[in-house]
């Protein structure tokens, strides 16, 4: 496939996720990131199955990309997942050693240097350390 055709691709997702159209979204991210096995695509489509319910295929797929390790995005939606599906043990091992004050805010992450997001597409993201 055309990078244009995956891009209007990834424009249908996110209208079917826009419009809470989750099944459709489920299905179009899935063959998206199957056609481009690209991180952004999987992200992508684990968020359209954490906002469909399926919270342990999102995990799974998070878990499975071993991109959960790096990349502070998928290892918090992962822990969403686990929080979802009620595995606190779990979740509390997927998020490692956040310090978290009493509103449920983290407030130091042990080692932040390794999860730094800095992205240079078009769309800006918040520096989470």
């Amino acid at each position: 496939m055309r990078e244009e055709e995956i891009d209007r691709l990834r424009g249908v997702v996110r209208d079917c996720m826009s419009k809470h159209l989750y099944s459709s979204a489920i299905f179009f991210a899935d063959k998206v990131a199957a056609i481009t096995s690209d991180p952004t695509d999987i992200y992508m489509q684990a968020q359209a199955l954490y906002l469909g319910g399926h919270y342990r295929r999102a995990f799974h797929l998070l878990n499975a990309s071993q991109i959960v390790l790096r990349d502070l995005r998928f290892r918090y939606l992962a822990a969403k997942c686990l929080g979802e599906l009620k595995e606190w043990d779990q979740c509390q091992l997927v998020l490692g050693n956040a310090n978290v004050d009493e509103h449920g805010n983290v407030t130091e992450l042990g080692d932040c240097s390794s999860m730094y997001l800095d992205k240079d597409g078009e769309d800006r993201e918040i520096n989470v350390c």
